[in-house]
């Protein structure tokens, strides 16, 4: 009989205590009993057994066995065909359906010998809840962890520094004054989070990502970098803990991973676990102000092209003026701190808005313009590719540099080098480590599938600036509707020329009239 041999192990860890050489040795064992061939085997190498969607080899051995390419398939136990019950007896139904007999040594279950498949059930259900269970232990010691006040986070908060010994918080001298004054500024001085980054970036103080040497960490302190340290309550001397848990979810026989914020009475907050850069009540003062700030933000009045048109020597947003020129755009930057920032940039809405018109009409009308657009946009779309997948290469490197930490560490507790705790409290950090890669690592497989698409994104695209024809584009709310879905930016400079960004990434600079 011609035999197949299924083996899987989900990550390095497991490796070593249940191998793949062991699980493969030990179906070739049986197999050389039984008086079987040999013909395939398939591996999946740390692949959790939770889904299915990656398990490539299991999916190529179910594939196959349609094809009567083997008789019989052995693997080690049910958890090696998975450690989601549904899937383990959808890969059990799928073989039996096709004649082909199943062995699986370690839970005695050969479908040639057993009537019933009780025994495989209930494997499959232990399978999945030890996987539970297993994921519930990490979900606790990681709480316990924070309950101790022990930081399970691989970079500290900006302000501060990590004890390499105690492994707690303390005052970061070069940094701490920096946090201080950026709520001072916004609570006694009146400043907003541009005004603040600015100054900053005039100083040339280094990002928080720059300063803890984060990969592609920018030099400019945005808006949202200020934010994230006046709503930070770590600034108080306190820690939160457990905001977010990973949990899973069954849907389409497939399990997911999720991430979903945790009732605030669930949270775990350490007090006074490290020096305060500011007071409770100034950090309450700040939250209340930037509630007052957000309501009164907007009149709830906008331009024809609100956040779209922006200044390319400064990057502010062109702000509206009604009583400019009959209604104008001018630099966000000139309007805050005059010429001494930047000039004006002024443009009439009338004016950019017939430029914007003619250059889309000239899109539809010349092939040749549109094509180099088209081809600028698939140029664009390699390098971020590239980039991407230099990113994804870094990160597996990190993954495996890991994988290294974990064996040596291993090998230390057992000949005795490391206590119990100082292995656990390792362990910890580099187990939480691991996650923040493996979501990054996720986010840019995500990116790289997205941008397979670009040929579907470009006929969007062309559609898009063909029904421009049909429009009615003397109705300013239908214009808007689509000027804010076919163009990403404009860029308006001094000397009155334009530079319109359209969505696809694609530019085409034209003068003004």
């Amino acid at each position: 009989m011609k035999c197949a041999i299924y083996a899987r192990v989900s990550t390095k860890r497991e490796e070593q205590k249940n191998s793949l050489q062991n699980q493969i040795a030990l179906a070739e064992s049986i197999a050389k009993e039984q008086g079987f061939t040999v013909v395939e085997r398939y591996i999946d190498n740390g692949i959790s057994g939770s889904g299915m969607k990656n398990r490539t080899e299991i999916l190529r051995l179910l594939d196959d066995a349609k094809k009567k390419k083997f008789d019989v398939v052995i693997a080690k136990s049910v958890s090696r065909l998975g450690r989601n019950t549904v899937n383990s007896m959808n890969t059990a139904d799928n073989l039996e359906r096709n004649n082909i007999r199943l062995i699986l040594p370690e839970d005695g279950y050969d479908t040639q010998m057993c009537n019933s498949r009780l025994n495989f059930n209930l494997r499959a259900v232990l399978a999945e809840e030890e996987n539970l269970s297993l994921s519930n232990k990490i979900k606790w010691g990681l709480k316990a962890s924070a309950n101790q006040g022990n930081r399970v986070v691989s970079v500290p908060p900006f302000g501060y520094r990590t004890n390499p010994v105690t492994r707690k918080l303390e005052y970061d001298e070069s940094t701490a004054p920096i946090v201080k004054e950026i709520f001072r500024l916004y609570l006694h001085e009146g400043w907003g989070m541009f005004s603040i980054g600015n100054l900053l970036m005039r100083r040339g103080i280094p990002t928080p990502r720059a300063h803890s040497g984060s990969a592609n960490a920018g030099q400019k302190w945005h808006q949202n970098t200020i934010k994230g340290i006046l709503i930070n309550e770590v600034y108080t001397g306190k820690q939160v803990f457990h905001k977010e848990e990973t949990t899973r979810i069954l849907a389409a026989s497939e399990t997911y991973k999720v991430r979903r914020k945790v009732k605030d009475e669930e949270h775990v907050v350490i007090e006074n676990s490290h020096p305060a850069l500011i007071t409770e009540d100034d950090f309450n003062a700040v939250q209340e102000l930037m509630k007052k700030k957000g309501k009164h933000k907007s009149n709830g009045k906008e331009s024809l092209f609100s956040y779209i048109v922006k200044c390319p020597d400064c990057g502010s947003g062109m702000h509206f003026k009604p009583d400019r020129r009959k209604g104008a755009y001018v630099c966000g930057g000139y309007v805050k701190y005059t010429s001494s920032y930047c000039t004006s940039h002024i443009i009439e809405e009338k004016v950019l808005l017939q430029a914007v018109k003619d250059d889309l009409k000239s899109l539809i009308k010349d092939t040749v313009k549109i094509e180099h657009l088209y081809g600028m946009a698939e140029e664009k779309a390699v390098a971020v590719q590239s980039h991407i997948q230099k990113e994804l290469n870094r990160i597996e490197k990190q993954l495996i540099e890991l994988d290294k930490r974990f064996d040596n560490l291993l090998t230390l507790h057992v000949e005795g080098a490391i206590t119990t705790d100082q292995f656990k409290h390792q362990n910890e950090r580099n187990a939480h480590l691991q996650q923040e890669l493996m979501n990054k690592k996720a986010n840019l497989i995500v990116a790289i599938e997205e941008g397979k698409y670009l040929v579907e994104r470009k006929e969007a695209f062309r559609k898009e600036v063909e029904r421009f024809i049909d429009l009615d584009i003397s109705d300013e709310q239908v214009l808007k509707q689509f000027l804010q879905r076919l163009i990403q930016t404009i860029e308006v400079f001094e000397d009155g020329t334009i530079k319109i960004n359209y969505n696809l990434n694609l530019s085409n600079p034209l003068p003004s009239n």
